[in-house]
């Protein structure tokens, strides 16, 4: 009960900390959400159903494992730079705990995008998704699969711009070179390869598998590497919490 009360006084002291910036932050997500799915239908005219399914389902993928892998580690580079990480981590209180409330106030800002993205893009393309229960456990599991990577580069890189460099490449990987928004077959043999150890793969996978009737997904095995990622994920963040103090 003692490590409960810890994180939820940590996550409500992180989004009091940031109450004048939420709103900013939450429509900025909404706005490249709404960017995306318009202008990937402006590139490609006559778009058929699959197509604008796999764009709708992509861009809501996206709007989950960016945040672990682009807002996680500025949010946590902006507080090393400010020294707040520091005097955190100085603090009587689990590190594990604080890592956890950073993915948890991350999760909570993006939520809207994701919810606005897949009633947008349904409401555009003239989809039918139909949502099945096992979402709500793909979006965390998604997320802190993706929490380790975005740790260790705030918690390693030396100096905030770099960690914000290496967020923005983590962005185009998602958008451009990764199974997510565009089918694998699309992708050179390359980059199929190497999609298959990357925990992106299977959240896209398993978005799809819950909310569409799209073949070929597989949201068994989408959902035990996304679990299995994640623990490794949760061990890479503890140890990097952890070296850094």
């Amino acid at each position: 009960m003692k490590a409960i009360r810890e994180y939820l006084t940590l996550v409500s002291l992180s989004l009091r900390s940031m109450r004048d910036m939420l709103w900013f932050i939450m429509m900025v997500n909404v706005a490249m959400i709404l960017g995306l799915i318009l202008g990937i239908g402006y590139i490609i005219p006559d778009i058929s159903k699959t197509t604008a399914t796999f764009i709708v389902t992509g861009t809501a993928t996206q709007a989950i494992v960016t945040v672990g892998l682009v807002m996680l580690p500025q949010f946590l580079s902006e507080q090393k730079a400010q020294g707040r990480l520091e005097f955190m981590l100085t603090l009587p209180i689990s590190r594990e705990a604080y890592l956890l409330s950073q993915v948890t106030v991350v999760l909570l800002l993006a939520i809207p995008a994701v919810i606005f993205a897949l009633l947008f893009g349904d409401w555009h393309y003239g989809l039918s998704l139909h949502p099945d229960p096992a979402f709500l456990l793909v979006v965390p599991l998604a997320v802190v699969s993706c929490a380790g990577l975005g740790v260790a580069m705030a918690v390693f890189s030396p100096h905030q711009q770099l960690t914000n460099a290496l967020t923005q490449l983590a962005i185009f990987y998602v958008l451009f070179f990764a199974p997510v928004i565009l089918p694998k077959e699309q992708l050179p043999s390359l980059l199929r390869d190497a999609s298959t150890i990357m925990p992106t793969t299977y959240a896209a996978d398993a978005v799809r598998a819950t909310l569409t009737d799209l073949p070929g997904t597989h949201l068994a095995r989408s959902l035990t590497v996304l679990a299995g990622s994640a623990v490794v994920s949760l061990a890479a963040c503890a140890l990097a919490i952890r070296r850094r103090a």
